[in-house]
């Protein structure tokens, strides 16, 4: 039996695999992908295979649901447009999340092969931390992580996509996803990838318009760049000669400030752009990697207001803020923040002079309008706001 803990992960893993969710039935995991009425068929009679698609008849292999799951291009496509339309309508999109140093970080490092009782015993912060005895590892979690898939499986069709094989996939997705709702069958590991060395979107039978992928490696999406939001890479524990880890500072990413809680609101705002009501009807006008590379045009550029808006108006509703942060921008107002830019209709000379003293540039709005309407970086010189007298 296994045993589950107060934080609902299980205690005994020795027999973790057949509990996890590639143990699921053919029928429950046909219908976790949306293809319960398709049939699983044996290895086509061609003998030319190649990187999991028959060379002549061109149908391809989906050993994540099946092994003997061969489907035709018209068979591919016909389950890729209703799957689609259905998140559509749902107003969902589809995440690919990889695992190691991007949701967590496991070692077999003999000095990190702690008990829970050692670990207290060393003062060490247990937070996320978790021994797995019976695999000779110890499995840190990324701070934030179950509030991220939360929040992020309301706005997303979730898949684990990782280059480590089936067992430890299961394994870590036990942890992730203790209730087996959040990924359930939609597992892509090692034995499914088209190439040792690249991860393909013509894994997912579903539109490449609306999927988004996190992962700290750029190089394995050489063919999907354009859906790709890299993630900095986590390093919990000793893992390079040339990087000092976190468990050696006694220091961790923050729950709320870390990684993954800002992915999240991009995201969200990913999201947010992609069903904007302007756009209506199907795919075919909305694209989230055309979303993602309007959020490269202001990337870095931290943006506050003055006199612009009147008192009593909240300026996160306005158009020129929404503008701003469609182009990538941080918009604020907070006093606490490290702005680059005050965007602002008419300045002082002693109000210039001190925002180039604190490297903020002083710009006129018109420079969003037409960032915006080009979706390119303009000088802000070509902006020049008002001198008060």
């Amino acid at each position: 039996m296994k045993i589950i803990s107060a934080k609902g992960f299980p205690q005994d893993l020795s027999d973790v695999a057949s509990s996890s969710s590639s143990n699921l039935n053919l029928d429950t995991r046909k219908a976790n992908i949306g293809i319960e009425r398709v049939e699983s068929t044996k290895t086509c009679a061609h003998p030319s295979v190649e990187r999991g698609a028959c060379m002549v008849c061109k149908s391809r292999v989906f050993m994540y649901i099946d092994k003997d799951l061969w489907l035709s291009p018209d068979e591919i496509d016909g389950i890729r447009k209703v799957e689609s339309e259905r998140l559509l309508n749902d107003r969902k999109l589809v995440l690919v999340l990889d695992l190691d140093h991007t949701l967590l970080h496991t070692t077999k490092e003999r000095k990190h092969l702690k008990t829970r009782q050692e670990l207290l015993q060393h003062n060490i912060n247990e937070d996320g931390l978790i021994p797995l005895k019976h695999y000779g590892m110890m499995l840190k979690l990324r701070p934030y992580v179950h509030t991220f898939l939360k929040e992020a499986s309301t706005m997303f069709e979730m898949y684990i996509y990782t280059s480590a094989d089936r067992r430890y996939a299961s394994l870590m997705a036990e942890f992730l996803d203790p209730e087996n709702v959040y990924f359930k069958s939609r597992i892509i590991v090692r034995e499914d990838l088209l190439a040792p060395d690249e991860k393909s979107l013509l894994l997912l039978m579903r539109h490449q318009r609306m999927v988004l992928v996190l992962d700290d490696t750029e190089c394995v999406w050489r063919n999907h760049r354009h859906n790709l939001i890299l993630v900095k890479r986590y390093d919990y524990f000793d893992a390079r000669h040339d990087l000092v880890s976190l468990s050696a500072m006694k220091n961790d990413e923050g729950e709320t400030t870390g990684v993954l809680a800002t992915i999240l609101k991009k995201l969200k705002l990913t999201h947010r752009l992609f069903f904007n009501p302007k756009f209506k009807g199907s795919l075919a006008y909305r694209d989230v990697t055309m979303i993602l590379d309007r959020l490269q045009v202001l990337r870095g550029c931290k943006l506050t207001f003055e006199g612009i808006f009147p008192s009593d108006f909240k300026p996160q509703n306005s158009r020129l803020w929404m503008m701003a942060e469609e182009l990538g921008a941080i918009c604020s107002t907070s006093v606490f923040t490290s702005w680059t830019h005050v965007v602002t209709l008419e300045a002082t000379e002693e109000e210039s002079q001190e925002a180039e003293l604190d490297r903020m540039i002083l710009v006129h709005p018109a420079w969003i309008h037409y960032c915006y309407e080009k979706a390119i970086r303009f000088p802000e010189a070509n902006y020049p706001i008002k001198l008060k007298k």
